[in-house]
C-alpha cells in the first residue's frame, strides 16, 4: 500500500468538545447581550420621541390660549424659550420627565418650530421648516440621540 491511500481518522478529545462548546456559548452570549441592549436602546429611544410628539402638541395647544391673550408662549430670551410659568403650566397638563427648550417659533401661526427635549440619556430634537402657510402637521423633522458616559475623571476631595 503507498502513503496516498491511507485513511486518517481525528478522533476529537474531551478537552477538544467542551473548548468548541465554551466558544460557542460565549458567541451565544454576546450576541444575545448585543441584541438585548440594542433593544433596550430603541425602547428607551421610541418613549422619549413619543414624550417629545405629545409636548409639541400641547405646545401648540397652549399657544392658542396664550394667543387668545394676545401674547406669545414663546419668549428667545429665557433659558427655556418659554415665557415664565408656561413650563410650570405645560407640566401640569402633560407629564414632563426631562428638560424643554423651544429654539424656534412661527409667530404668525403661533407654533413651535424647533425644540430640544433631554429625558435621561436620549436628547430629542425637532426642526419644521414648514412652508409659510401654516400647514405644518407633524410632518417636521425629528431626531433622537442616545448618548453615555464614556470617560469620567473627578479630582479627590
Amino acid at each position: 500500500m503507498s502513503e496516498e491511500n491511507k485513511t486518517t481518522f481525528i478522533v476529537e478529545t474531551m478537552p477538544n468538545k467542551i473548548k468548541r462548546f465554551a466558544w460557542l456559548i460565549m458567541l451565544i452570549g454576546l450576541i444575545g447581550a448585543g441584541l438585548l441592549i440594542w433593544g433596550n436602546i430603541g425602547a428607551g429611544a421610541r418613549d422619549a420621541l413619543s414624550h417629545a410628539k405629545d409636548i409639541r402638541v400641547a405646545l401648540k395647544l397652549m399657544s392658542l390660549e396664550y394667543y387668545s391673550n394676545d401674547c406669545s408662549i414663546f419668549d428667545p430670551e429665557s433659558e427655556n424659550g418659554l415665557v415664565p410659568g408656561a413650563l410650570e403650566k405645560l407640566s401640569s397638563t402633560i407629564p414632563i420627565d426631562g428638560e424643554l427648550c423651544v429654539t424656534g417659533w412661527d409667530r404668525e401661526n403661533n407654533i413651535p418650530l424647533s425644540f430640544t427635549y433631554r429625558e435621561g440619556k436620549y436628547l430629542v430634537e425637532y426642526k419644521d421648516i414648514g412652508q409659510g402657510d401654516g400647514t405644518y402637521g407633524m410632518n417636521g423633522d425629528w431626531i433622537v440621540y442616545c448618548d453615555f458616559k464614556v470617560l469620567e475623571y473627578t479630582t479627590g476631595d
